[in-house]
């Protein structure tokens, strides 16, 4: 009697478990997942994080892969990441890095040292498309890699990249370079998956274009090329399951239809590029917020000093053109004070950035004195900038009407974008509206260093050659800005640009939207800490 009472008992308690468990799985089925939709001008043209070229594709790889390391949105430094921790050797030129111990692909294995190697070979190979070599070029072995490689596949071995284990992995560099590790903010590639592959083939490859194994915060879900693309929370993402549990990233190329969109509550972010003049009207919508911040892009009239027969090949002219504009009028009239005025190439988000050059030039009687003197006192000058784009074509009126006082005659010439690059490739302008990206380190060589990979009208100077290299062997910041500001006022003293200004991105959010923290390279830097204050399919 005594078994059966207590046989009783426990079916009784089990009953009332299952019950409990049962109840708890209908309330969590019960709960509506989280939508998040995000605007942007265009889609993406690939999903490889080591062939992103342009600012969609950039911030779709964010989402679905996990960088080494990240920066500081603050300070610009370096910090952990997929790589938790490093250590360095300052004799023997080398850093031992150690990755997430959870930290695992989308099939379910690991992430190893070893995927990062061969994503450094991937760099570093001759038929790398990309734009990621710059800090591999200083590594041991690298440069003979990439010179005498003759695999068509990303084996073989670099001297100074050596994995220890399964998660430890040993750099070595062949000469100092204080940058390094403020570029190493790309995502690794998933050897076990690509190692097979032709580097020149990943272009094309599936993992480029359709569901790539991935190591971020949200997986793929679906890619429409014309709409969207939808990303689903990776629930072992080793920083945590996202709280935003879908997120579409929905290509929306008018920035008014944006703007109509997110006030009807059909997106929750329209990031980066809101408009200024709409910024007061946001603000004042308790339904929304409005966020901004410094960005590492700046905007400049480039020089074309290389074309045949135009008088800007002639300092003088350049330094005439140089002395038109007051950029603090352009950054309070065009751009309602959502900008900094420049004045050279270090930003101020920059530790080495001289605030000593934070003053305006204008003086026309000294510029039509040297065009005078150059010769050239009625010059026609071609002026292009891409349709489009408000704020570049008002500041390229007001530069025409500027130079009309000096007698430089400016044929402003608005084209679409892809007439606009043909012309900025084959160099037929004299001067051109454009905007530059530029590093988290003050490092000037990537643009100004007569060998810098993107030095693309043939700056060349060598004393600044001379203080690049110095600079970037250095590890006093102290030391570095000094000569980054030596640099700057001779690059300045040649005039190879005019610098205009820095603008400041402008997101407007569903004012739920809680833990977005905007940051100067990175729109999705913290989306797995990104949250909504209330529930609800949106």
């Amino acid at each position: 009697m005594r078994r059966l009472l207590f046989f009783l008992i426990a079916c009784m308690l089990l009953v009332s478990g299952c019950q409990k468990q049962h109840e708890e799985n209908l309330k969590l089925r019960s709960q509506p997942e989280l939508h998040f939709h995000v605007a942007a001008l265009t889609g993406p043209l690939t999903l490889n994080p080591v062939l992103v070229r342009d600012s969609a594709s950039a911030e779709v790889a964010a989402l679905l892969h996990t960088t080494l390391l990240v920066t500081d949105p603050q300070t610009l430094t370096p910090l952990p990441r997929l790589i938790t921790s490093w250590e360095y050797d300052r004799e023997k030129l080398t850093y031992l890095f150690t990755l997430h111990p959870e930290a695992v692909w989308s099939d379910g294995t690991p992430i190893t040292a070893e995927d990062v190697a061969f994503t450094m070979r991937v760099l570093s190979h001759p038929d790398y498309t990309g734009l990621l070599y710059l800090p591999l070029r200083y590594v041991l072995g690298a440069e003979e890699y990439k010179a005498g490689h003759t695999s068509e596949l990303a084996d073989g071995d670099i001297a100074g990249i050596r994995v220890i284990d399964e998660k430890t992995l040993s750099v070595t560099l062949k000469e100092p370079y204080a940058p390094f590790l403020s570029l190493l903010t790309f995502a690794p590639l998933p050897a076990s998956h690509l190692s097979a592959v032709k580097v020149r083939d990943l272009e094309g490859h599936e993992f480029s274009l359709e569901r790539p194994v991935t190591s971020g915060p949200y997986l793929l879900a679906e890619w429409n090329r014309d709409e969207y693309v939808h990303v689903r929370a990776n629930p072992a993402y080793f920083l945590g399951k996202p709280a935003l549990d879908n997120l579409y990233y929905r290509f929306i190329p008018n920035a008014e239809t944006q703007l109509i969109e997110l006030l009807a509550g059909k997106l929750d972010l329209v990031p980066t590029a809101v408009k200024v003049e709409d910024v007061a009207a946001l603000r004042a919508n308790p339904e929304l917020k409005v966020y901004t911040n410094p960005r590492l892009v700046y905007d400049y009239i480039a020089i074309n000093s290389k074309k045949a027969d135009s008088p800007v090949g002639d300092k003088r002219v350049r330094s005439a053109l140089a002395m038109l504009l007051d950029r603090k009028e352009v950054v309070d009239n065009i751009l309602l004070g959502f900008a900094d005025p420049l004045y050279g190439p270090l930003l101020p988000l920059h530790f080495a950035y001289d605030p000593a050059l934070e003053k305006d030039n204008v003086d026309l009687a000294e510029a039509r004195r040297l065009l005078v003197e150059a010769g050239c006192p009625q010059a026609e000058l071609r002026l292009i900038f891409n349709a489009g784009n408000l704020v570049r074509e008002n500041v390229a009126l007001l530069f025409k009407e500027q130079a009309a006082k000096v007698g430089l005659d400016i044929r402003v010439s608005l084209l679409e974008w892809e007439a606009f690059l043909a012309a900025i490739n084959e160099g037929d302008f004299d001067l051109a509206i454009l905007g530059r990206g530029v590093e988290a380190d003050p490092d000037l060589s990537y643009h100004w260093h007569s060998d810098g990979p993107g030095n693309t009208y043939g700056y060349s100077n060598e004393q600044v050659d001379a203080l690049l290299e110095e600079a970037a062997a250095l590890e006093s910041a102290e030391e570095r800005t000094r000569l980054y500001r030596e640099a700057q006022r001779l690059i300045v003293e040649d005039v190879p640009a005019i610098f205009l200004y820095v603008r400041q991105a402008v997101h407007a959010a569903t004012a739920e939207l809680s833990g977005f923290i905007p940051h100067p390279e990175n729109l999705f830097y913290n989306v797995h800490e990104w949250g909504l204050a209330g529930e609800g399919d949106k």
